[in-house]
């Protein structure tokens, strides 16, 4: 039997590192070491390693609080070399640290155009840890990644046993090891009994694909989150004015609405030119185009959270799309 091809791709994060005490499972971020790649898959018993052909690129030792998007356009571009390089490849498996994990998923789902599944990967707990989640989410995402059925459904997240689809998840705990969740929508599949099973369909992808020019001097635009909070006065909003923001998400109290004086300095924003987006706070649920955002110039988030509604909202910038555009993305589904 033909062993699947699969390339990991492998960056910092939790999953790459290492304590000098088992039962660390805090302070092994500032005071532990890291692990390679390679190191993740000898943690793997043999008779697991044996069922893939496996290439290893390391692409940066990076914790996840380290990464950008313009680190993340750089590991979209390996995974374009990877794929392209390699015709006989079955899958890429993407380690990763799981705080930003969501967001990085959401970034390359948005600009890549994969022929064959791409994981994303985390743990979270160190490779010393007792009952360290690394190796099983490793060996799980290995499993997708090397699954026919999996190729069309975008980048995938892969953690304890469940298949998320990138837009839809979110990491929703410091320590539990059930940490992604699709609170909306729910996982795409599961890994059970060494199968891979998929429940569901996305049924849709935002798509951005890569900003023609990006790369020779195209810059990446500014956009930042304002978090509402009860008596807030809009001071933080015109600070990232003040910084040349090009965009603004506003992590909205539920159901998505502002405080009077953030709202001053919103619509302050839409008259300079700054693309508002509204989003909500809140674990589950989406923000809709209502009237008065309609009125006021200010675009609606739907299902993303804000943290990926600003993603979208940095890459449909450097692609030239106007607010209707814009909005007709945030509004899938």
């Amino acid at each position: 039997m033909q062993r699947p091809v699969i390339a990991i791709i492998s960056t910092g994060g939790t999953i790459a590192r290492r304590s000098m005490d088992p039962r660390d499972t805090v302070d092994y971020a500032e005071i532990g070491a890291s692990i390679g790649g390679s190191d993740l898959l000898a943690a793997l018993p043999e008779a697991v390693r044996a069922r893939f052909a496996v290439c290893y690129i390391p692409f940066s030792s990076c914790d996840s609080v380290e990464m950008t998007l313009a680190r993340w356009f750089d590991l979209a571009s390996v995974v374009n070399r990877t794929i392209a390089a390699r015709p006989d490849l079955d899958g890429v498996v993407i380690t990763h640290g799981t705080s930003s994990l969501e967001e990085a998923a959401c970034f390359l789902d948005l600009v890549l155009d994969a022929p064959c599944p791409v994981v994303v990967v985390g743990a979270q707990r160190p490779a010393s840890a007792i009952s360290a989640d690394g190796p099983a989410n490793l060996y799980a995402a290995l499993l997708v990644a090397s699954c026919p059925d999996a190729a069309g459904r975008g980048v995938l997240v892969v953690a304890n046993n469940e298949i998320h689809a990138a837009q839809e998840v979110t990491k929703a705990s410091t320590y539990q090891l059930e940490t992604f969740r699709s609170p909306d929508f729910g996982p795409l599949g599961m890994i059970e009994a060494n199968r891979v099973f998929f429940g569901r369909a996305a049924g849709y992808r935002r798509h951005v694909g890569w900003p023609e020019g990006y790369g020779s001097g195209g810059e990446i635009p500014r956009v930042d989150i304002s978090y509402s909070h009860a008596g807030a006065d809009g001071v933080g909003i015109r600070a990232f004015m003040a910084a040349g923001a090009r965009g603004i998400i506003t992590a909205g109290m539920l159901p998505g609405m502002c405080t009077p004086a953030e709202n001053v300095a919103l619509d302050e924003a839409v008259a300079r030119g700054v693309v508002v987006v509204q989003a909500s706070s809140g674990y589950c649920g989406g923000v809709v185009r209502r009237q008065e955002l309609c009125q006021r110039g200010i675009l609606a988030a739907g299902h993303m959270r804000p943290r990926q509604a600003r993603i979208l909202l940095s890459l449909a910038l450097m692609t030239g799309a106007d607010g209707d555009a814009i909005q007709a993305l945030y509004d899938m589904p």
